[in-house]
C-alpha cells in the first residue's frame, strides 16, 4: 500500500502540516474545508496515488495540526499563505482541487496564480454567498432574538449558546477560537461569483446531491458563470463525497486529470 507521509514546514512562520501520498510529476494539492483537515482526504489521496499522481493535502492555518495566525485573515491572506507554502515545497504546476471553503481558497488562487494550476476542481465550494436559512437555523434565529436578551446575563447563557449553534448546524463555529471566529465571520461575507465569471481556466464542478451546507443549486450557477466548466453531481452524496463516495469522486477526479 502506498505510504502516507506526514510532513512539516515552516510557511512565514506558520510550522504547517501537510500529508504526501504518491510519487509523481502528476500533482494535485488538495485544500479542505473549513471545520476540516488534510486527513479527511487520506482515502481519495490514497485512490489517486494508485492511478499514478502525487496528492498532498495541507492543513490551513487554524485547522488540524496547523497553528491559527496570529491575526484575522481573509481570503487574500490565506491565497498568499499558499502560495508561499507551494513555493517552499517546490510544487511547481499542479491540478488543485479546493472543498467547501477551500474550494473558495482554490478558485480565487487560480484567479491570481494561473500559471501555477493546470486544471481546477470545485467540490461542493462555498463560492455563492446568500443568506439561505433551513428550518432549524430560522427556528434558532428566532429563538435566539429571545432567549439571548432573557438568558445573556445570567449562568445559563454558555448552555444556551453552546445548544443553539449545535440545533443550528454551525457547531464548528462555536468550537472555533477567538482568532477563527473573527476569520470565519469575515470570510462567510465574502461572495466570489464575479470571480468564477471570468475564470477561463479548465475547470470541473463536482457536488453531492443533498448538499445543505452548500446547495446543489451553487453548482448550476457556477457550472453557468465558468466558461469552460464540466458538473458531475454525485447522486445520494451530501456536501462531503470524499468520506460517503470516495470511489466514484476519485473515477470521476481520474478521468477529468486524464482527459
Amino acid at each position: 500500500m502506498t505510504e502516507l507521509k506526514e510532513e512539516k514546514v515552516n510557511v512565514s512562520g506558520i510550522e504547517t502540516r501537510y500529508r504526501v501520498v504518491g510519487e509523481s510529476n502528476k500533482k494535485v494539492l488538495i485544500i479542505h474545508g473549513w471545520g476540516a483537515t488534510s486527513y479527511s482526504w487520506r482515502d481519495v489521496s490514497y485512490c489517486l496515488a494508485k492511478k499514478g499522481f502525487e496528492v498532498i493535502a495541507i492543513d490551513l492555518p487554524g485547522f488540524g495540526e496547523t497553528p491559527p495566525p496570529k491575526d484575522v485573515w481573509g481570503y487574500d491572506d490565506y491565497i498568499n499563505f499558499l502560495f508561499s507554502f507551494v513555493k517552499k515545497v517546490e510544487l511547481g504546476k499542479f491540478y488543485l482541487l479546493g472543498h467547501s471553503f477551500g474550494g473558495a481558497l482554490a478558485l480565487k488562487f487560480t484567479s491570481k496564480h494561473e500559471e501555477l494550476v493546470d486544471k481546477l476542481v470545485l467540490c461542493d465550494a462555498a463560492i455563492v454567498r446568500k443568506e439561505r436559512l433551513n428550518l432549524r437555523q430560522k427556528i434558532v434565529k428566532s429563538l435566539s432574538k429571545y432567549f439571548s436578551k432573557i438568558v445573556s446575563k445570567t449562568p445559563m447563557y454558555p448552555l444556551f449558546e453552546k445548544v443553539a449553534y449545535w440545533f443550528a448546524g454551525t457547531y464548528d463555529y462555536y468550537h472555533a477560537n477567538p482568532i477563527m471566529k473573527e476569520i470565519f465571520k469575515k470570510v462567510v461575507l465574502e461572495d466570489m461569483t464575479n470571480i468564477a465569471s471570468k475564470l477561463k481556466k479548465e475547470c470541473l464542478i463536482v457536488w453531492g446531491e443533498y448538499d445543505q451546507a452548500t446547495p446543489l443549486e451553487d453548482a448550476f450557477i457556477l457550472d453557468n458563470l465558468i466558461e469552460n466548466s464540466q458538473l458531475k453531481v454525485i447522486i445520494g452524496s451530501g456536501h462531503n463525497p470524499h468520506r460517503s463516495h470516495k470511489e466514484e469522486l476519485c473515477k470521476v477526479l481520474v478521468r477529468f486529470f486524464e482527459s
